[in-house]
């Protein structure tokens, strides 16, 4: 796509937001035709008889909701094909217009076939009732759907900025590990913790630092550290084990049961029975 190319809106393309557009679009229309009784169709309807009239309104609601439906299914297996511009929905857009305007005269000229009207003034009736009855509803429901999808990347791009402070405060944040007695005895960002290992009163804390898995032995027990409150991100998965919820590359099953493997130092983690089930917990949600 060109550098100055404007992208669609999503709902031209998107299966579910195409069925609203066109039944709002129709309602729209009939509601505005019912109630307002616009000038300019009144008088585009005028060179019809009374029965033709009530016939000719009827069909064109029917076949300017088939030709809208066709094309805008047109529209979107073309942009699948290749992706289409702002451009050239315009384009598409104005074509729609003339081809319903054609057939619908055509249509009037076949419904009053016995009164010999003229093709081309019947045309320009038509081409301005389908300007004074389609536009109007065509323009608001396009503008009331493009402010909900205004709305929907508001909010989706206020998530991404909500998880992306989340990650930095993740990286930025640090965890502190204290010895028994409740001194302070080693501290890092938490997103550098790997796992903990179990070795009896002692525990043995392995992190990345500037790029190299390093360990510290912190004068605790892994019972001790067991504390979501104190050690936050830190998962109890094996009588042995703790690992950082943060360095999880995925979770799998294995003949002797779960296995976590972190995204960095290449270490699997066995999950014992005991807390099999808190970790599937945690995992799923």
């Amino acid at each position: 796509m060109g550098r100055n190319s404007v992208r669609i809106p999503k709902f031209m393309t998107e299966k579910k937001d195409i069925w609203l557009f066109l039944f709002v679009t129709l309602l729209f229309a009939i509601l505005f035709v019912l109630v307002y009784k616009p000038v300019g169709y009144m008088r585009t309807t005028d060179v019809l008889s009374h029965w033709n009239k009530q016939i000719y309104t009827a069909i064109q609601f029917f076949a300017g909701f088939i030709i809208l439906t066709a094309s805008r299914f047109l529209f979107r297996n073309q942009h699948k094909k290749r992706e289409l511009t702002a451009r050239d929905m315009i384009i598409w857009i104005a074509g729609e217009l003339v081809v319903i305007s054609l057939i619908l005269t055509i249509i009037a000229s076949l419904i009053n076939a016995d009164e010999n009207l003229d093709f081309l003034d019947l045309l320009r009736r038509v081409s301005f009732n389908i300007a004074t009855i389609l536009v109007i509803p065509y323009a608001g429901t396009t503008l009331i759907l493009m402010l909900r999808e205004r709305r929907q990347q508001i909010e989706a791009l206020r998530e991404y900025i909500e998880k992306q402070e989340e990650a930095r405060q993740e990286t930025t944040e640090n965890i502190n590990f204290y010895a028994l007695g409740g001194k302070l005895a080693f501290s890092t960002h938490r997103v550098n913790v790997l796992y903990i290992e179990s070795a009896d009163n002692y525990s043995n804390i392995h992190y990345i630092n500037e790029g190299k898995e390093e360990t510290f032995i912190l004068h605790n027990s892994l019972k001790n550290l067991d504390n979501e409150k104190k050690y936050p991100g830190l998962l109890r998965c094996h009588r042995g084990y703790m690992v950082n919820i943060s360095n999880v590359k995925l979770l799998r099953k294995e003949k002797d049961g779960l296995v976590i493997e972190l995204s960095q130092g290449g270490k699997a983690i066995p999950v014992s029975r005991t807390y099999n089930e808190r970790v599937v917990k945690f995992f799923a949600g």
